[in-house]
């Protein structure tokens, strides 16, 4: 009986040891791949205990116990593994959204956490968040795209912005790229697209709508979408000019740090030139933070 103590004591040592290494054999910088290091100390702890200790002068395992340590080397395997895989594409992200034309994106990449940021990749998904941002919206919207189109501001979309502007939400829209790709049928739907804009404007205006909608027409290839303080998305989609069903690769990156999106925010509102605005940046401004306090 106290032979067999000592052997599971020591079992659970041993188990210990093999746990700990292989976990940083995949999650600790050793100047070599993690994934050569990391699959070598497993296969090695797989061999150990299928009799290769015997080699090096150690008793070998029987019954229960092989199968026990088994089991643990194959699931720490498995946990260290996805941490690594996971860290990877955070580290793929981090490295990708640095590239993307934003300054407060460089200087505050390394204050904003992994679990607060994500990705999409198509023309569909981003179309569905953009109609989602409009849907939840509860203060203030920005969207910049580069093009704009009666795809994207077609009546789904007029129907959503009359909504949010009912219920107090101020939205700033700005578009202008010059070089677009200006074929006959892209130059009505741009003009189309243009036409509904000035309609929801017009409508906003007549309608004394509890929100704002402020629509500024510059030079820019920016991509930019802010809903409130929830979530600021940048990347390669133009929000106005498509309605997502093309097969193009897109990619956008949609970051919750509430500290990068108020200093975001407040960056583009006090650049927006104000020339044609029906209220002041300074009061744009005071009421986005009297409500951002109130909600926080």
């Amino acid at each position: 009986m106290q032979a067999s103590k000592i052997i599971v004591m020591e079992s659970l040592i041993w188990s210990l040891g093999m746990a700990v290494t292989i976990y940083f054999s995949w999650n600790i910088s050793l100047g070599i791949s993690n994934k050569v290091i990391g699959s070598g100390i497993t296969m090695f702890w797989i061999f150990w205990v299928l009799g290769g200790s015997a080699w090096f002068g150690f008793g070998v395992l029987s019954g229960f116990l092989v199968f026990v340590q088994i089991a643990l080397i194959v699931f720490i395997f498995y946990v260290s593994f996805e941490m690594w895989r996971k860290g990877k594409i955070i580290d793929n992200y981090k490295k990708n959204i640095k590239k993307i034309t934003n300054q407060n994106i460089n200087l505050n990449i390394s204050n904003i956490s992994d679990n607060e940021i994500r990705f999409i990749e198509n023309g569909k998904d981003h179309r569905k968040l953009l109609l989602k941002t409009l849907d939840q919206a509860n203060k203030t919207i920005v969207i910049f795209s580069g093009w704009l189109s009666d795809y994207s501001v077609n009546e789904e979309f007029k129907k959503k912005i009359k909504i949010c502007l009912d219920r107090g939400v101020n939205i700033f829209i700005a578009w202008g790229y010059k070089n677009f790709n200006d074929n006959t049928e892209n130059i009505l739907h741009h003009k189309a697209g243009n036409r509904n804009l000035a309609e929801l404007k017009e409508w906003s205006i007549l309608n004394k709508t509890k929100g704002t909608l402020q629509i500024l027409y510059f030079a820019n290839h920016t991509k930019i979408l802010i809903c409130d303080t929830n979530y600021i998305v940048l990347g390669s989609f133009n929000w106005l000019g498509s309605g997502g069903g093309h097969n193009f690769e897109e990619r956008s990156y949609i970051i919750s740090n509430k500290t990068f999106i108020n200093k975001e925010l407040l960056n583009i509102l006090n650049n927006l030139n104000n020339s044609d605005k029906t209220i002041s940046r300074k009061k744009i401004l005071e009421e986005y933070l009297q409500k951002d306090q109130r909600s926080n």
